[in-house]
């Protein structure tokens, strides 16, 4: 039986009860006779049973404009900041080879906050969990800057060769390279994470790293251990002192316990917010 249902035959029950109980009062001070309280019982627990009926049916219906009202305010809210980061990023952005939209790693203003911190703290290493546009714009301002290295990874092999083309495309392959990395059960503390199985070799050749973006490897749906906390115990060493950790879906509640965790376990840093589309969150050292 549904809620629906279970509410209507309540409703009818308690109308039709009242309306006995007010006839029957009525018959006892000799106002109405005995013979009406069926009639009257009955009669008010259909009515009561239409109106609850009746009031379901319009919640319903005001819930499902409600809902649709919300999703299409929400749809706006990304267009917005993806046009937003957009303009603030265009000279980087009529290069891209990629149509903008739903494929973005980053969200337009997310990119925009990106492009901005590296432009201003002009790093020389960079490595990126997760390749895609971000990939590409971050390689145009290491060569903007005249140089630098950016290494990104990926553990979907198709998806890292699609990036490549478009490094080939905009001939920025002397300034990135992008290195699969298939996940590979990782243990870190007491819990057992799927994570990139990065080379070594591929570490040590970048070396000290000035800017860690983190934007993956995907959340699993479901799966409420934050799936990309493994980036900085893993990686802390081999940060330079002065270093950016990068966070995108910081508003998502994985990440947000993500960045928690990483405080807790190291009070070293310290993390600024970003009211982005999808939330960014910064980690400098203090």
């Amino acid at each position: 039986m549904s809620d629906s249902t279970y509410k209507t035959l309540a409703a009818a029950a308690a109308a039709g009860a009242a309306g006995a109980a007010i006839t029957g009062f009525g018959a006892a001070l000799d106002l109405t006779d005995a013979a009406a309280i069926w009639p009257v019982m009955a009669t008010c627990a259909v009515v009561g049973g239409l109106l609850q009926s009746a009031k379901s049916s319009l919640g319903g219906m005001v819930d499902n404009r409600t809902r649709t009202l919300r999703e299409r305010l929400e749809d706006l809210r990304r267009s917005v900041g993806d046009i937003h980061g957009l303009v603030r990023i265009q000279p980087l952005a009529q290069q891209l080879p990629l149509p903008i939209g739903g494929g973005w790693a980053l969200t337009g203003d997310a990119a925009a906050v990106l492009v901005r911190e590296a432009q201003l703290r002009k790093p020389r290493t960079i490595l990126e969990l997760g390749s895609g546009v971000s990939t590409l714009l971050l390689g145009q301002v290491l060569r903007n800057a005249g140089g630098g290295r950016l290494v990104s990874i990926d553990h979907d092999a198709a998806w890292a060769a699609r990036t490549r083309e478009n490094l080939k495309l905009m001939g920025l392959e002397d300034v990135v390279s992008v290195v699969d990395a298939p996940l590979r059960t990782r243990t870190v503390g007491e819990q057992r994470y799927d994570w990139y199985d990065i080379p070594d070799a591929v570490l040590d050749e970048l070396g000290p790293i000035d800017l860690l973006l983190v934007d993956g490897p995907p959340q699993r749906s479901g799966d409420t251990l934050p799936a990309r906390f493994p980036a900085l115990p893993v990686l802390g060493p081999r940060l330079s002192d002065d270093a950016l950790v990068f966070v995108d879906d910081a508003d998502r509640a994985q990440e947000r316990t993500m960045v928690q965790w990483w405080l807790e376990q190291d009070a070293g840093w310290k993390a600024e917010r970003h009211p982005t589309v999808d939330g960014v969150c910064l980690l400098r050292r203090t």
